[in-house]
């Protein structure tokens, strides 16, 4: 009894080592990425980012490209490898060559472009319809509503060309639009409304609830 019960023990104390030592890897650091999904995370960014008036829209086409469908946006892509996509290099080209967007508008965050980078390292694929919890608590501006406009709205009505002389830039220029309710309506693509984002399909279900929570809740600069 005495070498069954040492033995268990033992047992024991070896579960309990691997697990503790699966603990001090298992940090957020190590922990996998989420998924991309291609309609939530990237296409938002090249619609906002690249589609605007005489730019890669399909009515001017810069350098005959149009970036407003999976369909063309693969053409610049050649999946798995990023560092050969054309759609990559273009954003990360030195200052005063070819890059995207071009000097007159913002460049895109190093996140946004490590994003695109990993969407075309991962095969590029047309993930939609990605289904995800949705949060609607702490609807506040800088933690919920400045992540949405930074990806939705920002290319086109921020930076150094306002398009339609709509700037969205700051939550003192953004909160006249919520307040007289073309905010909303655009997102919502209501009937007389200019339907934003531009080029695109609306926001999702879950992004507009977000918006509207903060809406509901004052629109507060919080």
């Amino acid at each position: 009894m005495w070498i069954k019960s040492s033995y268990t023990r033992i047992i024991t104390l070896v579960v309990i080592f691997v697990f503790g030592l699966g603990l001090q890897f298992c940090t957020k650091e190590t922990l996998p990425e989420p998924a991309i999904c291609f309609s939530e995370d990237i296409y938002p960014i090249i619609l906002s980012n690249c589609t605007q008036s005489v730019c890669h829209d399909p009515y001017f086409k810069a350098d005959g490209i149009d970036l407003t469908t999976y369909d063309e946006i693969l053409k610049e892509v050649k999946p798995g490898d990023f560092r050969n996509s054309r759609l990559y290099t273009s954003l990360v080209a030195d200052v005063g060559g070819d890059i995207m967007p071009p000097k007159s508008y913002s460049v895109l965050s190093d996140e946004k472009i490590a994003l695109i980078a990993r969407w075309i390292k991962e095969g590029a694929i047309n993930t939609s319809n990605c289904q995800s919890a949705c949060d609607t608590t702490n609807a506040t501006f800088s933690g919920k509503i400045v992540p949405l406009m930074e990806t939705y709205c920002n290319g086109c009505h921020a930076g150094y060309q306002i398009q339609g002389n709509i700037d969205l830039s700051s939550y003192s220029k953004i909160k006249p639009y919520v307040t007289e309710g073309r905010f909303l309506g655009s997102i919502k693509h209501e009937i007389g409304y200019s339907e934003m984002p531009k080029n695109g399909a609306s926001l999702s279900d879950c992004k507009i609830s977000i918006i509207e929570q903060w809406i509901k809740e004052g629109a507060l600069n919080n």
